[in-house]
Protein backbone atom coordinates (compact mmCIF):
# COMPACT_ATOMS: atom_id res chain seq x y z
CA UNK A 1 0.00 0.00 0.00
CA UNK A 2 1.26 3.45 -0.94
CA UNK A 3 2.04 5.64 2.10
CA UNK A 4 2.78 9.29 2.83
CA UNK A 5 6.46 8.41 3.26
CA UNK A 6 6.67 7.68 -0.47
CA UNK A 7 5.82 11.29 -1.36
CA UNK A 8 7.95 14.43 -1.18
CA UNK A 9 6.79 17.62 0.51
CA UNK A 10 3.57 18.67 -1.23
CA UNK A 11 1.42 21.80 -1.33
CA UNK A 12 -1.41 21.75 1.21
CA UNK A 13 -4.21 20.68 -1.13
CA UNK A 14 -2.24 17.78 -2.62
CA UNK A 15 -1.07 16.68 0.81
CA UNK A 16 -4.64 16.62 2.10
CA UNK A 17 -5.75 14.56 -0.89
CA UNK A 18 -2.84 12.13 -0.47
CA UNK A 19 -3.68 11.76 3.23
CA UNK A 20 -7.34 11.12 2.39
CA UNK A 21 -6.46 8.40 -0.10
CA UNK A 22 -4.25 6.67 2.46
CA UNK A 23 -6.86 7.00 5.22
CA UNK A 24 -9.56 5.54 2.96
CA UNK A 25 -7.33 2.69 1.82
CA UNK A 26 -7.66 3.74 -1.81
CA UNK A 27 -4.49 2.69 -3.64
CA UNK A 28 -4.77 5.08 -6.58
CA UNK A 29 -1.04 5.81 -6.46
CA UNK A 30 0.03 2.20 -6.00
CA UNK A 31 2.10 1.18 -9.00
CA UNK A 32 1.89 4.61 -10.66
CA UNK A 33 5.16 5.38 -12.44
CA UNK A 34 4.66 9.07 -11.60
CA UNK A 35 2.64 9.37 -8.34
CA UNK A 36 2.93 13.16 -8.20
CA UNK A 37 1.54 13.68 -11.72
CA UNK A 38 -1.24 11.20 -10.95
CA UNK A 39 -2.09 13.06 -7.75
CA UNK A 40 -2.06 16.43 -9.53
CA UNK A 41 -4.39 15.19 -12.29
CA UNK A 42 -6.75 13.55 -9.81
CA UNK A 43 -6.91 16.78 -7.80
CA UNK A 44 -7.79 18.70 -10.96
CA UNK A 45 -10.47 16.16 -11.97
CA UNK A 46 -12.05 16.48 -8.52
CA UNK A 47 -12.14 20.28 -8.74
CA UNK A 48 -11.69 21.41 -12.36
CA UNK A 49 -11.58 25.08 -13.27
CA UNK A 50 -15.13 26.33 -13.85
CA UNK A 51 -15.97 28.65 -16.72
CA UNK A 52 -19.12 30.78 -16.93
CA UNK A 53 -20.76 28.64 -14.27
CA UNK A 54 -20.03 25.33 -16.03
CA UNK A 55 -17.95 22.50 -14.57
CA UNK A 56 -16.11 20.83 -17.46
CA UNK A 57 -15.67 17.11 -17.97
CA UNK A 58 -12.07 15.92 -18.22
CA UNK A 59 -9.87 12.96 -19.05
CA UNK A 60 -6.13 12.36 -18.96
CA UNK A 61 -3.87 9.43 -19.79
CA UNK A 62 -0.62 8.89 -17.87
CA UNK A 63 1.11 6.14 -19.85
CA UNK A 64 4.16 4.31 -18.48
CA UNK A 65 7.58 4.95 -20.02
CA UNK A 66 7.94 3.19 -23.34
CA UNK A 67 4.18 2.81 -23.77
CA UNK A 68 2.71 2.57 -27.26
CA UNK A 69 0.88 5.77 -26.36
CA UNK A 70 3.05 8.73 -27.28
CA UNK A 71 4.83 10.35 -30.19
CA UNK A 72 5.54 6.95 -31.72
CA UNK A 73 1.87 6.10 -32.06
CA UNK A 74 -0.80 4.08 -30.30
CA UNK A 75 -1.52 0.39 -30.62
CA UNK A 76 -5.25 1.06 -30.68
CA UNK A 77 -6.80 1.95 -34.04
CA UNK A 78 -8.94 5.01 -34.52
CA UNK A 79 -6.80 7.39 -32.45
CA UNK A 80 -5.14 10.56 -33.66
CA UNK A 81 -2.36 12.03 -31.53
CA UNK A 82 -2.25 15.84 -31.69
CA UNK A 83 1.06 17.23 -30.46
CA UNK A 84 1.00 20.22 -28.12
CA UNK A 85 4.17 22.29 -28.30
CA UNK A 86 4.88 23.51 -24.76
CA UNK A 87 1.30 24.67 -24.26
CA UNK A 88 0.51 25.69 -20.69
CA UNK A 89 -0.84 22.65 -18.77
CA UNK A 90 -3.90 24.46 -17.45
CA UNK A 91 -4.88 25.61 -20.95
CA UNK A 92 -4.01 22.27 -22.56
CA UNK A 93 -6.55 20.57 -20.31
CA UNK A 94 -9.32 22.51 -22.04
CA UNK A 95 -9.04 20.28 -25.09
CA UNK A 96 -9.69 17.04 -23.15
CA UNK A 97 -13.34 16.19 -22.57
CA UNK A 98 -12.77 12.71 -21.10
CA UNK A 99 -15.25 11.27 -23.58
CA UNK A 100 -13.58 11.24 -27.00
CA UNK A 101 -10.50 13.39 -26.27
CA UNK A 102 -7.93 12.82 -23.55
CA UNK A 103 -4.87 14.78 -22.48
CA UNK A 104 -1.62 12.80 -22.47
CA UNK A 105 0.66 13.74 -19.59
CA UNK A 106 4.36 12.94 -19.42
CA UNK A 107 6.30 14.32 -16.45
CA UNK A 108 5.14 17.90 -15.87
CA UNK A 109 3.72 18.49 -19.36
CA UNK A 110 0.68 17.61 -21.38
CA UNK A 111 2.39 16.60 -24.59
CA UNK A 112 -0.52 15.44 -26.76
CA UNK A 113 -4.26 15.29 -27.08
CA UNK A 114 -5.47 11.77 -27.95
CA UNK A 115 -8.54 12.08 -30.20
CA UNK A 116 -10.54 8.86 -30.47
CA UNK A 117 -13.03 8.09 -33.20
CA UNK A 118 -15.57 6.80 -30.69
CA UNK A 119 -17.10 7.61 -27.32
CA UNK A 120 -15.03 6.37 -24.35
CA UNK A 121 -17.17 7.73 -21.53
CA UNK A 122 -18.28 4.34 -20.22
CA UNK A 123 -16.40 2.34 -17.63
CA UNK A 124 -16.24 -0.74 -19.86
CA UNK A 125 -14.38 1.20 -22.56
CA UNK A 126 -11.93 2.84 -20.16
CA UNK A 127 -11.07 -0.46 -18.48
CA UNK A 128 -10.18 -1.74 -21.94
CA UNK A 129 -8.16 1.39 -22.76
CA UNK A 130 -6.17 1.18 -19.53
CA UNK A 131 -5.46 -2.51 -20.16
CA UNK A 132 -4.28 -1.65 -23.68
CA UNK A 133 -1.87 1.16 -22.81
CA UNK A 134 -1.01 0.43 -19.16
CA UNK A 135 -0.42 3.32 -16.78
CA UNK A 136 -3.23 5.42 -15.35
CA UNK A 137 -6.44 6.92 -16.78
CA UNK A 138 -8.20 9.69 -14.83
CA UNK A 139 -11.66 10.82 -15.89
CA UNK A 140 -14.28 13.26 -14.69
CA UNK A 141 -17.45 11.75 -16.14
CA UNK A 142 -20.28 13.92 -17.50
CA UNK A 143 -22.35 12.83 -14.47
CA UNK A 144 -19.76 14.37 -12.13
CA UNK A 145 -18.24 11.09 -10.94
CA UNK A 146 -14.43 10.99 -10.89
CA UNK A 147 -12.81 7.67 -11.79
CA UNK A 148 -9.26 6.36 -11.84
CA UNK A 149 -8.38 3.29 -13.92
CA UNK A 150 -5.06 1.66 -13.06
CA UNK A 151 -3.37 -1.75 -12.86
CA UNK A 152 -4.72 -2.00 -9.30
CA UNK A 153 -8.36 -1.64 -10.36
CA UNK A 154 -11.02 1.04 -10.65
CA UNK A 155 -11.49 3.79 -8.06
CA UNK A 156 -14.51 6.10 -8.02
CA UNK A 157 -15.39 9.29 -6.16
CA UNK A 158 -19.16 9.81 -6.25
CA UNK A 159 -19.15 13.16 -4.48
CA UNK A 160 -19.60 11.56 -1.06
CA UNK A 161 -17.23 8.62 -0.69
CA UNK A 162 -14.48 6.62 -2.38
CA UNK A 163 -15.22 3.19 -3.85
CA UNK A 164 -12.77 0.64 -5.23
CA UNK A 165 -13.04 -2.43 -7.45
CA UNK A 166 -10.03 -4.75 -7.76
CA UNK A 167 -8.76 -5.43 -11.29
CA UNK A 168 -10.48 -8.11 -13.33
CA UNK A 169 -7.38 -10.32 -13.06
CA UNK A 170 -7.80 -10.45 -9.27
CA UNK A 171 -11.39 -11.62 -9.61
CA UNK A 172 -10.42 -14.28 -12.14
CA UNK A 173 -7.55 -15.48 -9.95
CA UNK A 174 -9.74 -15.65 -6.86
CA UNK A 175 -12.50 -17.46 -8.75
CA UNK A 176 -9.91 -19.97 -9.93
CA UNK A 177 -8.96 -20.62 -6.30
CA UNK A 178 -12.60 -21.07 -5.27
CA UNK A 179 -13.47 -23.30 -8.22
CA UNK A 180 -10.35 -24.86 -9.77
CA UNK A 181 -12.53 -27.04 -12.01
CA UNK A 182 -13.91 -24.03 -13.88
CA UNK A 183 -12.23 -22.74 -17.10
CA UNK A 184 -12.05 -19.29 -15.54
CA UNK A 185 -9.56 -17.74 -17.98
CA UNK A 186 -12.09 -18.00 -20.79
CA UNK A 187 -14.60 -16.22 -18.58
CA UNK A 188 -12.73 -12.88 -18.75
CA UNK A 189 -14.80 -11.25 -21.56
CA UNK A 190 -18.04 -12.25 -19.85
CA UNK A 191 -16.89 -10.96 -16.44
CA UNK A 192 -15.64 -7.69 -17.90
CA UNK A 193 -18.98 -7.22 -19.62
CA UNK A 194 -20.95 -8.14 -16.50
CA UNK A 195 -18.93 -6.02 -14.05
CA UNK A 196 -17.87 -2.99 -16.05
CA UNK A 197 -20.74 -2.68 -18.52
CA UNK A 198 -23.91 -4.12 -17.00
CA UNK A 199 -23.26 -3.68 -13.26
CA UNK A 200 -21.79 -0.20 -13.73
CA UNK A 201 -25.01 0.82 -15.51
CA UNK A 202 -27.25 -1.12 -13.08
CA UNK A 203 -28.61 -3.36 -15.83
CA UNK A 204 -29.91 -6.64 -14.41
CA UNK A 205 -29.27 -9.73 -16.55
CA UNK A 206 -28.57 -13.46 -16.59
CA UNK A 207 -25.65 -14.55 -18.77
CA UNK A 208 -25.06 -18.24 -19.57
CA UNK A 209 -21.64 -19.28 -20.90
CA UNK A 210 -21.29 -22.79 -22.32
CA UNK A 211 -17.60 -23.57 -23.07
CA UNK A 212 -18.51 -26.93 -24.61
CA UNK A 213 -19.67 -28.51 -27.85
CA UNK A 214 -22.34 -30.52 -26.05
CA UNK A 215 -25.96 -29.62 -26.68
CA UNK A 216 -28.07 -27.55 -24.32
CA UNK A 217 -30.16 -29.82 -22.03
CA UNK A 218 -33.62 -30.36 -23.52
CA UNK A 219 -36.65 -28.60 -22.08
CA UNK A 220 -34.57 -26.47 -19.73
CA UNK A 221 -34.99 -23.18 -21.56
CA UNK A 222 -37.15 -21.57 -24.19
CA UNK A 223 -35.87 -18.75 -26.45
CA UNK A 224 -38.40 -15.94 -26.66
CA UNK A 225 -36.29 -13.90 -29.11
CA UNK A 226 -35.46 -15.56 -32.41
CA UNK A 227 -32.61 -14.77 -34.82
CA UNK A 228 -30.55 -12.75 -32.31
CA UNK A 229 -27.39 -11.28 -33.92
CA UNK A 230 -24.12 -13.10 -33.28
CA UNK A 231 -22.55 -10.37 -31.14
CA UNK A 232 -19.08 -10.83 -29.57
CA UNK A 233 -18.35 -9.62 -26.02
CA UNK A 234 -14.71 -8.82 -26.80
CA UNK A 235 -15.73 -6.22 -29.41
CA UNK A 236 -16.58 -2.86 -27.86
CA UNK A 237 -19.36 -1.76 -30.18
CA UNK A 238 -21.02 -5.18 -30.16
CA UNK A 239 -20.86 -5.39 -26.36
CA UNK A 240 -22.53 -1.97 -26.14
CA UNK A 241 -25.24 -3.10 -28.53
CA UNK A 242 -25.93 -6.17 -26.41
CA UNK A 243 -26.04 -4.14 -23.19
CA UNK A 244 -28.60 -1.84 -24.81
CA UNK A 245 -30.73 -4.83 -25.80
CA UNK A 246 -30.45 -6.45 -22.35
CA UNK A 247 -31.62 -3.23 -20.70
CA UNK A 248 -34.93 -3.72 -22.54
CA UNK A 249 -35.26 -7.52 -22.67
CA UNK A 250 -36.38 -10.09 -20.11
CA UNK A 251 -34.81 -13.53 -19.99
CA UNK A 252 -31.28 -14.88 -20.15
CA UNK A 253 -28.57 -14.47 -22.80
CA UNK A 254 -26.66 -17.54 -24.00
CA UNK A 255 -23.01 -17.53 -25.20
CA UNK A 256 -20.78 -20.15 -26.81
CA UNK A 257 -17.19 -20.98 -25.87
CA UNK A 258 -15.92 -17.87 -27.71
CA UNK A 259 -18.39 -15.65 -25.79
CA UNK A 260 -20.43 -15.07 -28.94
CA UNK A 261 -24.15 -14.52 -28.41
CA UNK A 262 -26.22 -17.49 -29.58
CA UNK A 263 -29.51 -16.88 -27.77
CA UNK A 264 -31.39 -13.97 -26.21
CA UNK A 265 -34.57 -13.52 -24.18
CA UNK A 266 -34.41 -17.09 -22.88
CA UNK A 267 -36.96 -18.25 -20.33
CA UNK A 268 -35.35 -20.73 -17.94
CA UNK A 269 -37.36 -23.80 -16.93
CA UNK A 270 -35.91 -25.77 -14.00
CA UNK A 271 -36.30 -29.51 -13.69
CA UNK A 272 -38.29 -31.12 -10.91
CA UNK A 273 -35.02 -32.21 -9.32
CA UNK A 274 -33.68 -28.63 -9.37
CA UNK A 275 -36.91 -27.33 -7.85
CA UNK A 276 -36.67 -29.91 -5.09
CA UNK A 277 -32.94 -29.68 -4.27
CA UNK A 278 -32.04 -26.04 -4.95
CA UNK A 279 -33.59 -23.56 -2.56
CA UNK A 280 -34.48 -19.95 -3.34
CA UNK A 281 -31.73 -17.33 -3.59
CA UNK A 282 -32.53 -13.63 -3.39
CA UNK A 283 -35.19 -12.98 -6.04
CA UNK A 284 -36.62 -14.82 -9.03
CA UNK A 285 -33.68 -14.01 -11.34
CA UNK A 286 -31.08 -15.53 -9.00
CA UNK A 287 -33.23 -18.54 -8.10
CA UNK A 288 -34.02 -19.52 -11.68
CA UNK A 289 -30.36 -19.04 -12.70
CA UNK A 290 -29.09 -21.16 -9.81
CA UNK A 291 -31.53 -23.96 -10.62
CA UNK A 292 -30.60 -23.78 -14.30
CA UNK A 293 -26.90 -24.15 -13.39
CA UNK A 294 -27.86 -27.35 -11.57
CA UNK A 295 -29.57 -28.70 -14.72
CA UNK A 296 -26.75 -27.65 -17.08
CA UNK A 297 -23.43 -28.69 -15.47
CA UNK A 298 -21.51 -27.66 -18.61
CA UNK A 299 -22.52 -24.02 -18.14
CA UNK A 300 -21.28 -21.15 -16.03
CA UNK A 301 -24.03 -18.69 -15.17
CA UNK A 302 -23.37 -15.05 -14.29
CA UNK A 303 -26.19 -13.03 -12.76
CA UNK A 304 -26.08 -9.24 -12.57
CA UNK A 305 -28.54 -7.59 -10.20
CA UNK A 306 -29.93 -4.10 -10.64
CA UNK A 307 -28.01 -3.12 -7.48
CA UNK A 308 -24.71 -3.88 -9.26
CA UNK A 309 -23.92 -7.22 -7.58
CA UNK A 310 -22.46 -9.95 -9.81
CA UNK A 311 -22.92 -13.62 -8.85
CA UNK A 312 -21.19 -16.57 -10.54
CA UNK A 313 -22.94 -19.96 -10.47
CA UNK A 314 -22.01 -23.49 -11.50
CA UNK A 315 -23.64 -26.88 -10.89
CA UNK A 316 -26.21 -25.48 -8.49
CA UNK A 317 -23.72 -23.54 -6.38
CA UNK A 318 -23.11 -19.81 -6.11
CA UNK A 319 -19.31 -19.80 -6.27
CA UNK A 320 -18.65 -16.09 -5.88
CA UNK A 321 -20.47 -12.82 -5.37
CA UNK A 322 -18.73 -9.66 -6.51
CA UNK A 323 -19.89 -6.51 -4.75
CA UNK A 324 -18.95 -3.39 -6.70
CA UNK A 325 -17.05 -0.96 -4.48
CA UNK A 326 -16.05 -3.80 -2.18
CA UNK A 327 -12.82 -5.77 -2.40
CA UNK A 328 -14.42 -8.98 -1.11
CA UNK A 329 -15.12 -11.98 -3.28
CA UNK A 330 -16.18 -15.40 -2.14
Amino acid sequence: MFSDDDLPVLPGRLRRLADELVDEGVDVLEGAHDPIATLVELAYALRPQRFEGRTPTYGVLLPPPGSVLGPGGLAESGVEMIALHELDVQFARRFADGVTTFAVREDDQITHIACFDRNLADEYDLVGLQTSIGGIVVQRHPNGQVRVFSPTGVVRWDGVAWHRDPPLAAWVRRLGELAPDLPVEGLRPLLRFAIHELASRRIGATLIWRPTDLSVPKHRHEPLVHNAPALHLDRVGEAAALAQALSQTDGAALFDRDTQLVGLGIRLAPSTDADRTIGPMRGMRHTSALRYSHDDPDAIVVVVSESGTVTIMHCGHAYATIERGDESIG
